[in-house]
């Protein structure tokens, strides 16, 4: 009996060897079709000269797949967690899982900003999390716990929600439709009339314009008083030429005055129609700019200002064609070959700043293929190192589709004080804070989507890099 039990249990160990086996086996071929990496726009903090790069990470675990005609289709579990890197060594600190795609009913999953030393997101609802421990400080059961008067009223719906960065506030509009606005501090929400505040500029040309008709309603005034008045009282023989005479000239004394109020008034107006105009502009080039997966053409400016001087990035065509009234612009011509230019400008009569083309130089001996100034997005203006007087200048290393994006800090004298190859064709996102700027990328062509993989932690005194891959969960040596 004891030797027939031996072979059976070899051949169970055996069979149980084999199953293991292929489990082991169909799991490796599994895990090779699973995907991670960062939705992008991330964050960045700062705290006691620590900086942080908060981020929400996508994980899809591949259950099941097929292959037919080239293609493979599968089947995957996508989980979702947030997770914060060592700002300058791009090193992971922490992770956490917040919610799976079955636990959501409402989408998207997106950041929606950061307030102080709190990042707020949106995974199914809103959400607040500590981005340097990842504590959680918000949710919704939180936020009704915080105001009685909500409960079961906040919607789980992200377009409910409006995330103010004027005054770091949320607006939303509660189950029962009414208003309010949650300080994102204290976590209280208040009654709203959920209205999108004027801005300071546009208070101001209200006021000119009610200033206008108050002088306006003096001229009619004056005109009736001073001049219809008299000339009916002295056709009717109730005043003596001589006083008419007196009131005419006081009325043309009064008239004058109130014309150089007028005239005043008018100058202020269209002032500040610039000023709105211009305004606008630049929140409408900020909110674009906010936007993920910008082209290489839409983080560039070829032209900025600083004071009384004129920086471009042109090629000498270019600057013949140029129009000389100074503007925000990128040149799409990814095959010109451009130089960094130094002059100044003027201001006309009629007020606009005009390139003094005359002052142009070429201050630099090296040129840019396709170059421009990069943009901060938070201001839409090419970013100015004031540490060392120098511009950050994106250009490619060669042209099409496989041309990876380089930057080059150089000093507004004309030196280079690095370059460094991101090794990308096109930025998902890039955010700079003080001497850092913090890129987002695709480099693993085995992604299905087009979300970024790669983080570059870029010190910009030294014009060297820290990477992390979000595929692999390591840092890049």
């Amino acid at each position: 009996m004891l030797l027939l039990k031996k072979p059976v249990l070899i051949i169970l160990l055996t069979i149980a060897g084999v199953i293991l086996g292929f489990v082991f086996l169909l799991k490796s071929c599994l895990a090779k079709y699973d995907e991670r990496y960062c939705k992008t726009p991330a964050l960045v903090f700062e705290k006691e000269k620590k900086i942080v790069v908060f981020s929400i990470v996508q994980f899809e675990k591949t259950t099941s797949y097929s292959q037919k005609g080239g293609m493979t289709s599968k089947s995957v579990n996508t989980q979702y967690y947030i997770q914060n890197n060592d700002g300058e060594t791009a090193e992971l600190l922490g992770t956490k899982k917040i919610k799976g795609h079955r636990e959501i009913k409402n989408f998207p999953v997106e950041i929606l900003g950061s307030i102080g030393n709190s990042a707020w997101v949106f995974i199914g609802e809103p959400m607040a999390f500590n981005p340097f421990t990842l504590d959680k400080i918000a949710d919704i059961k939180i936020l009704e716990e915080k105001n009685n008067q909500l409960a079961g009223k906040f919607p789980e719906e992200r377009k409910f929600y409006n995330f103010n960065t004027d005054d770091n506030s949320i607006s939303f509009t509660a189950k029962d439709g009414s208003k309010w606005k949650l300080n994102t501090e204290s976590l209280i929400a208040t009654p709203s009339s959920y209205q999108k505040k004027s801005s300071s500029i546009q208070d101001r040309a209200t006021e000119i314009e009610q200033e206008i008709k108050a002088v306006q309603v003096e001229l009619d005034s004056l005109y009736q008083q001073k001049m219809i008045r008299p000339s009916q009282d002295y056709t009717a023989k109730k005043i003596s030429y001589a006083t008419y005479q007196q009131l005419n000239k006081q009325y043309y004394q009064e008239r004058d005055i109130l014309y150089d109020v007028r005239d005043s008034l008018y100058k202020i107006r269209n002032d500040w129609s610039k000023n709105i105009r211009k305004t606008e502009e630049i929140e409408r080039n900020i909110e674009n700019l906010q936007r993920s997966n910008s082209s290489f053409s839409q983080i560039k400016a070829n032209q900025d200002t600083i004071a009384s001087q004129w920086f471009g990035i042109y090629s000498q065509e270019e600057i013949d064609k140029l129009h000389d009234r100074v503007s925000s612009q990128a040149i799409y011509d990814e095959t010109e070959r451009r130089n960094f230019l130094a002059g100044n400008y003027s201001i006309s009569k009629n007020e606009e700043a005009i390139i003094n083309k005359s002052s142009l130089k070429n201050v630099s001996t090296v040129d840019f293929l396709a170059g421009g100034f990069l943009l901060n997005k938070q201001t839409a203006h090419p970013i100015a190192l004031t540490s060392t007087q120098s511009y950050l200048i994106v250009h490619k290393d060669q042209v099409g589709k496989e041309g990876k994006i380089l930057i080059t800090n150089i000093t507004k004298a004309g030196k280079v004080l690095w370059t460094y190859n991101t090794n990308l064709t096109e930025w998902n996102d890039w955010i700079i804070l003080n001497d850092y700027l913090f890129i987002f990328g695709v480099n693993n062509k085995n992604l299905s989507s087009n979300e970024p993989n790669l983080l570059e932690c870029i010190n910009l005194t030294k014009g060297t890099a820290a990477k992390y891959d979000y595929f692999t969960q390591k840092k890049v040596e």
